[in-house]
């Protein structure tokens, strides 16, 4: 989509004068009476809508001599000469909108900037894990809305499924990947949702995704790390050097970190995928703060390893950091993009859990206090907890605790990441049983 045509802008004064809407009778020496736009309908003339909406530009006009006569332009090309215009966008991106009244002998211009999105950009996915035997899914909160969408996978995919028990999802190069345990991996546009690919089935229980670059991939499994041609998206051989349980990954400029049951932490040549060293025994991670660490973590013990050296530091915490082998999820580990902190989530034996915690290295490293304490009435699932780092929030998943019915009542729990203030709580019902949230 072409960016705004140079030859639509206009003076800061003329574009003052017509967003400002002068409803005074303006004439100049000559006696020249000048339209006047009295309410452009957007605040500012800018806007944000969906691809499949439309709306409707209808300005109000006074100081009308004679019978005027329109002109509307969409990136600098004629569209409709109506005194309103429908616009009803088949495409994502940025659109300048120019309507030009004429009255007498007199004009008047107005600009609308209008940015488009797909209608599953602006907010968080959730990747659904299903009611076991069933198949995951995938829901969708809008920013600024009160509501979840649910189901919008299969809404957008009629007749198309996601595999059983669906517990990672992650965005590379604007495509949402999502493993399932049992059944088909698939790929999905992460603005659209339409399904770009899918491998049927997999040699083992898949568990996470890692996009390295425009063609390579990695998918972690029971079994070791399996290498993803995404050009194709198909499988390619099984990663050298790691062998059974393998889970959460992260990459730096040279090396992939890969959590395993058998020797934790492995770390991974980014260029052909041979073992470089084994730092750590971690079973829980990662996350990734701005000083160029990796964090992971296992019993009472949390681990930063640098970056580029591969140096481990351990810092103790006063609780235990479970591992997940055995009902394997991704970790509640997270790392801030505004700041040097990392979040996790203090959880119990098989998960759940009320206590979020940020991680401050050299500021706070006691970890007495928790950041977020979950509402007595709802307890963590899933990941239950990942950075967004569009508005510096955390988004928490969350279910009514204990078994049966309790498990449909679903709580979207949206808090500030800086002192941990609650924004936002979403109610909705259905046996999802969230996995993680995944934001664009």
């Amino acid at each position: 989509m072409r960016k705004f045509s140079r030859s639509l802008q206009m003076p800061l004064v003329l574009a003052a004068f017509a967003m400002m809407g002068i409803t005074a009778c303006q004439k100049n020496e000559a006696g020249v009476t000048i339209p006047q736009v009295v309410d452009p309908v957007i605040t500012n003339g800018k806007d944000t809508i969906y691809l499949g909406d439309s709306l409707k530009l209808s300005p109000a006009l006074s100081n009308i001599a004679g019978t005027p006569t329109y002109q509307w332009m969409v990136n600098g090309t004629i569209v409709s000469t109506d005194s309103s215009f429908l616009f009803k966008p088949t495409e994502r991106g940025d659109y300048t909108i120019s309507y030009r009244v004429t009255a007498g002998n007199a004009q008047s211009p107005l600009y609308y900037r209008i940015k488009v999105l797909e209608p599953f950009e602006n907010g968080y996915l959730i990747v659904n894990e299903g009611n076991f035997p069933g198949l995951g899914s995938v829901n969708f909160y809008r920013n600024g809305d009160d509501t979840m969408m649910l189901n919008v996978y299969s809404r957008v995919n009629p007749g198309k499924t996601l595999g059983t028990t669906t517990e990672y999802g992650a965005i590379h190069n604007n495509i949402l990947y999502m493993v399932s345990k049992q059944g088909a991996f698939v790929a999905a546009n992460a603005f659209s949702l339409k399904e770009t690919g899918r491998i049927a089935s997999l040699p083992a229980e898949g568990h996470a995704f890692l996009g390295v670059d425009n063609s390579r991939g990695l998918l972690s499994t029971g079994d070791g790390i399996y290498q993803v041609n995404l050009a194709t998206f198909t499988l390619g051989p099984k990663v050298a050097g790691i062998s059974g349980e393998a889970g959460g990954m992260t990459k730096t400029d040279s090396y992939i970190f890969v959590l395993t049951q058998t020797d934790g932490v492995v770390v991974l040549n980014i260029s052909d995928f041979s073992v470089v060293a084994k730092p750590v025994k971690a079973d829980v991670g990662f996350a990734k703060s701005q000083d160029g660490r990796v964090w992971a973590g296992t019993g009472t013990n949390l681990y930063s390893i640098d970056g580029s050296t591969l140096a481990v530091k351990a810092y103790t915490v006063p609780f235990t950091i479970y591992d997940s082998w055995g009902f394997w999820n991704p970790g509640s580990f997270s790392g801030s993009r505004y700041e040097n902190a990392i979040y996790f989530a203090q959880t119990g034996q098989y998960g759940g859990g009320t206590n979020i915690y940020k991680f401050v290295p050299g500021i706070d490293t006691t970890l007495t206090v928790p950041l977020v304490k979950l509402p007595a009435d709802k307890e963590l699932y899933g990941a239950g907890v990942r950075f967004n780092s569009r508005d510096t929030t955390l988004v928490v998943t969350a279910m009514k605790p204990g078994y049966g019915t309790n498990s449909q009542q679903n709580t979207l729990l949206i808090y500030n990441a800086i002192n941990g203030t609650l924004k936002k709580s979403i109610d909705y019902t259905g046996y999802f049983f969230p996995a993680m949230p995944v934001s664009n």
